[in-house]
Order: C-alpha cells, then sequence, then structure tokens
C-alpha cells in the first residue's frame, strides 16, 4: 500500500532536485555533458525525459502541458483538447453503475461511482483548459507568432477549433440530459445531483464564454486581413515607384515665369479667436465692440396657460367575459360536488362520467376528448379550492410514470365522493 506514494515521492523529489535541467527542456531539447550526466538519467527513469536522438532528450508532453497550463504558456497552432473520449468513457461508467446497480454487487458500483466521478471531472478540467488556452491567446493577440500573414492562419485555425469544440459542447448537453433522465427513472439520485451540479449547471457559462471569444476571433481576423491588405498596396506602390523613373527624379526645363509662380507664397486666410479669459485690454475692447455689434435681445410674451380638458364622462364600460360551454360544463360539477351532502341525487362524480350525462347538455360531445377535458377540468376544480384525484392504472413493465385514466373531486376534509367508472 505504501509503493505507489514512495514513488510519487521520488518522482517529485527527482523534479526538484533537477528543476534546472526541466526548465531547459521547457525550451528545447536537453544533452548530456558534465555534471549533468547524472541528472539527466534520473529523469530519464522516471520518464521526466524522453530520447528522441542520439545524445538528445525532449521533455515528456504530459509533463510539458502540465506545466505550460501552470505558466500559461502555449505554442503556436495547439489544438484544443477533445471531448469525444471523455463523452464516450463518461456514457460507459454510466452504463456499468446501472448494471452493477442491477447485479446487485454494491462494490463493483461504488468503484463505477467512483470512476463517473473522475469521469466528470476529467470533462470539466478540459473544458476549463480550452478556455484558459483560448483566453491567453487572444489576450495576447496570438504573440507567439510575429507575422501577419501567421496570426491570420492562427486565428483561422482557431476558429475551426472554437466550432468544433462548439458542436461537441452541444453533444455532451445532449448525453448528459439523456443520462439524467435515465438517473431519474433508475433511481440514481446521487447520479443525477453529480450530473447537474458539476455538467448542466455550467454549460451555459461555457457556451457564452466560447461564444465571445468566437466573435473576438472573428473580429481579430477581419484587422489582421485589413493589415494584411494594406501591406499588400504599400507593395505595390513600392514597385511601381522602383519600376518608373519618377522615382530617380526628372528634368524639367523651367522658364523664369514659372518659377516666379511656383516661388511666390501665398498668404493664408485666419481668424482671430477671442480668449473670453484673457484679461489683456485689446482683447477686453474688441470683445466689448462685438457686443455693440449684436443684434437687440428679443422678448417674446408670455404664453396664455392652456385650459384644461372638460372631463364628460368618468364611467367606464365593463365589459362581461363571455363563458365558455366547458367553463360552465365545469362550474356545475364543482357546484354539485359543494352541495352533496345537502341533496344526493345519485348523479355520478367521475369527471368522466360527468362529461358523458351533462356534455350534450352543453354542446361538448364532440369538440373536446377524454384527454383535454380530465387534463383541463382539474386544474380548474383544483383552482376553485376542491381537491382532486386521480384514478391510475397499475405500471406496465418498462413504465416510470402514472397513466391515470379518470378523476374525481371531493369535498375539503372529507372522503372522497365519487367512484371510479
Amino acid at each position: 500500500m505504501n509503493e505507489a506514494p514512495n514513488l510519487i515521492q521520488q518522482l517529485l523529489k527527482s523534479l526538484a532536485e533537477h528543476s534546472d535541467l526541466v526548465s531547459e527542456a521547457i525550451r528545447g531539447p536537453v544533452s548530456t555533458g558534465g555534471k549533468r550526466n547524472k541528472g539527466v538519467d534520473t529523469l530519464i527513469r522516471m520518464r521526466a525525459l524522453m530520447p528522441v536522438d542520439e545524445d538528445t532528450y525532449y521533455l515528456n508532453p504530459l509533463l510539458r502541458e502540465f506545466i505550460g497550463d501552470f505558466v500559461v504558456s502555449y505554442g503556436a497552432f495547439r489544438q484544443l483538447a477533445q471531448l469525444d473520449m471523455p463523452i464516450r468513457q463518461l456514457r460507459l461508467e454510466f452504463d456499468n453503475l446501472r448494471e452493477f446497480r442491477r447485479e446487485g454487487s454494491v462494490r463493483d458500483a461504488d468503484r463505477a461511482m467512483d470512476r463517473l466521478d473522475e469521469a466528470v471531472v476529467r470533462i470539466g478540467f478540459f473544458m476549463d483548459q480550452n478556455l484558459q488556452m483560448l483566453g491567453a491567446k487572444v489576450t495576447t493577440n496570438f504573440g507567439e507568432v510575429d507575422s501577419v500573414a501567421g496570426k491570420i492562419r492562427e486565428n483561422k485555425f482557431y476558429i475551426e477549433e472554437v466550432r468544433r469544440f462548439s458542436r461537441q459542447i452541444v453533444s455532451l448537453n445532449a448525453k448528459v440530459q439523456e443520462m439524467e433522465r435515465e438517473a431519474i427513472g433508475l433511481q440514481l439520485p446521487e447520479v443525477r445531483r453529480l450530473l447537474n451540479v458539476r455538467i448542466l449547471s455550467r454549460l451555459t457559462d461555457w457556451t457564452a464564454r466560447i461564444g465571445d471569444i468566437q466573435r473576438v476571433v472573428s473580429k481579430n481576423l477581419f484587422a489582421l486581413r485589413q493589415i494584411e491588405q494594406r501591406q499588400r498596396n504599400l507593395a505595390n506602390v513600392a514597385l511601381w515607384l522602383s519600376k518608373n523613373r519618377m522615382s530617380d527624379g526628372f528634368e524639367l526645363d523651367v522658364t523664369a515665369e514659372a518659377a516666379e509662380r511656383l516661388a511666390t507664397p501665398a498668404g493664408l486666410v485666419t481668424t482671430w479667436n477671442v480668449d473670453v479669459a484673457d484679461n489683456d485690454m485689446a482683447v477686453t475692447q474688441g470683445i466689448l465692440a462685438a457686443a455693440k455689434r449684436l443684434p437687440p435681445i428679443t422678448i417674446t410674451s408670455k404664453p396664455a396657460p392652456i385650459a384644461s380638458p372638460e372631463v364628460l364622462t368618468s364611467t367606464q364600460t365593463v365589459v362581461e367575459p363571455e363563458v365558455e360551454p366547458i367553463d360552465e360544463l365545469i362550474d356545475a360539477y364543482v357546484e354539485h360536488i359543494r352541495h352533496l351532502d345537502h341533496h344526493a341525487d345519485g348523479h355520478p362524480v367521475s369527471m368522466l362520467q360527468w362529461r358523458e350525462r351533462f356534455g350534450v347538455a352543453y354542446g361538448l360531445e364532440q369538440t373536446v376528448t377524454d384527454e383535454e377535458w380530465l387534463l383541463y377540468a382539474c386544474a380548474q376544480i383544483a383552482s376553485a379550492g376542491l381537491p382532486v384525484e386521480v384514478v391510475t392504472r397499475p405500471r406496465a413493465p418498462g413504465e416510470y410514470n402514472d397513466i391515470f385514466t379518470d378523476a374525481r373531486a371531493r369535498q375539503q376534509n372529507s372522503q372522497s365522493t365519487a367512484l371510479n367508472s
């Protein structure tokens, strides 16, 4: 039981003792020589370094990704973590848990539940890792490449990655909702709570963040394409100037008249702007002189007060709503239930029997089906304050919902006054 913890301690101790080699391997290949041979051999045994050529060693890609996530350092054109395999693994663990519960194997079911929890955590980790990487790249405007063409290619690459990742999120939502519904039927509340808290409640935030990043990437791509077009225009102008002799100057026989016209300075029309905060006497006199030239102030007469409108009537016509025949039939049923103690005339209290007996009188023989009548009448009678009981049939194999065939109402705090048909 202590072997695995000891191995983990040895691995972490080796990485800490040879952190200089690990830091160098992050930036490029590592080679042996001198005092570092022992450290390289130790990291090779721990599988932290991988030999790829003679006297050339690279850092383990998984360790490189872990350190890159920690320091938020990502290379160009790095693919997003895909969710297809984690989604399939999540479904597989859910099916195993269901079968182990059905067989009554408690220990196997507990292990399957632990693996299901790990699969959920893995999906959340991949989602956060992708969003963190996309956020870092968008914030730095893909700083790992310098050329405009390279940034355009990387923007196009991540637009396709984000689209594919969005489709995987839609697939994840459908799969998790399907498993959540099955967990209700299988009486697995802990699984339903796990899926709701860890995945379904966070899907809206994940989708919104992915949409924001997609809009930023599209905007950056448009701006970079505009820059690239300007650079192309500049290159075309430079090419034209290099091929045209005007770039090296040209000779022109200038006469005396042309020289005089070309060299004659032209006066610019200016306007004196007054600074009202200037206390100079000349400025003050200029402001006073300008004020005297202003037109006199026109005093307008005050408008007469507007008379209040005359109120002819304050009576509001009340339009009584038209009562539908089905509501009249329900009102008659409610009155019958409430007066059962005063007169027992033998009328059936079953809702279906009531409709069959009195539906023709109210014009409901072919306009309303039995299902519509029961659903609507139950809701209306319950809103009137009468308890409503439904008559259900036994569940068939494979059914998880109750199917009711009739309904009946009773008075408050009394036993049912109707029998099923």
